[in-house]
């Protein structure tokens, strides 16, 4: 899977720049992905220090010239990524301002508690698709209560964060509203052109919430709506925030946008868009099923989903492939 890395990059400049080749991580350090992105996340956050210190370990990474050691013998060095030492390095670099993912809370009232706890779990999914590509003080939560804040604390017992939240509505520079049903179309370009990406923290499992989104922009004074399509539809587009926000994100880092939808798809989003893609295809026998060639099911499937959603996605259908 494709991990753009930004954040990172800086990082490694900066600690070229003061002379450091090479780092060792705690022996507990965990990344799921680029390793000089997570450290450069997690130095921001006050998690980590860049320490002098002779340490020793096994090279797993060289990025931009930086040699990142796991501990446990091998190489020396004489630099280590720790929680304490009295002679911190002070690197200097400074994580880009924009762009800011921002997931307004203005209709948190209109939930359900178990709607409300359900939009706190998409929010730290948020927090974890920013940090893959930027930091905590690219992602901004307004409009947030004191209830939030709570659950929050619950869902997130002692996470250590920098995320902005904030009870109002801070100054925007260039906002754009991400809304399904938004006038516009959300782009390449777009992702490129704009400051701001407002995410509505609406979550409507147990409720309808119609026209939320745009109620939403209204309320926080912001015109600009755009909608994400795949293909022209929104069939098979993901609708949870962080996989929006994922979206942005991608899309913004240079990933084409239709590349950057089908990499958050889930399952259920893949099959969807199938069961879409056979229905404009199929046909329809004497006995009121639907049929479909072989050619016709290769074509529907041009996203590339595994053939076990495909056999899903005929089953729900109930189509009868031709020979």
């Amino acid at each position: 899977m494709l991990v753009f890395v930004v954040l990172g990059n800086y990082l490694t400049s900066a600690l070229r720049e003061a002379g450091i080749d090479c780092l060792c991580l705690p022996r507990h350090f965990k990344c799921r992905g680029d390793i000089a992105q997570c450290a450069a996340v997690w130095t921001l956050v006050g998690r980590y220090k860049i320490c002098p210190g002779e340490c020793s370990g096994v090279p797993v990474a060289e990025i931009d010239g930086v040699v990142f050691l796991r501990r446990g013998g091998g190489r020396t060095c004489g630099w280590e990524l720790g929680r304490r030492c009295e002679n911190q390095v002070e690197v200097q670099f400074k994580p880009p301002a924009w762009p800011i993912i921002v997931v307004d809370l203005s209709l948190w009232e209109e939930h359900t508690r178990g709607e409300k706890h359900e939009l706190v779990e998409q929010i730290l999914a948020t927090l974890g698709a920013v940090r893959r590509f930027l930091w905590d003080g690219n992602l901004w939560i307004t409009n947030a209560s004191g209830e939030f804040i709570e659950l929050l604390n619950l869902h997130a017992r002692g996470l250590v964060h920098k995320m902005g939240v904030f009870d109002k509505m801070p100054q925007l520079e260039n906002p754009v509203v991400l809304d399904p049903e938004g006038p516009c179309l959300f782009t390449e370009e777009v992702a490129r052109g704009y400051s701001e990406f407002i995410i509505g923290g609406i979550v409507d499992k147990e409720r309808t919430a119609k026209s939320a989104t745009a109620r939403l922009a209204e309320l926080i004074g912001v015109s600009k709506r755009c909608r994400i399509e795949l293909r022209g539809s929104r069939v098979g587009v993901p609708d949870r925030i962080n996989k929006i926000a994922e979206i942005v994100l991608r899309t913004w880092a240079g990933e084409p946008l239709e590349k950057a939808i089908l990499a958050t798809q889930a399952k259920r989003d893949r099959v969807y868009r199938l069961m879409w893609e056979i229905q404009k295809r199929a046909g329809r026998s004497q006995g009121g099923y639907l049929t479909l060639s072989r050619k016709a099911l290769e074509e529907a499937n041009w996203l590339g989903a595994p053939w076990e959603e495909v056999e899903l996605a005929l089953r729900k259908l109930r189509v009868k492939i031709l020979d």
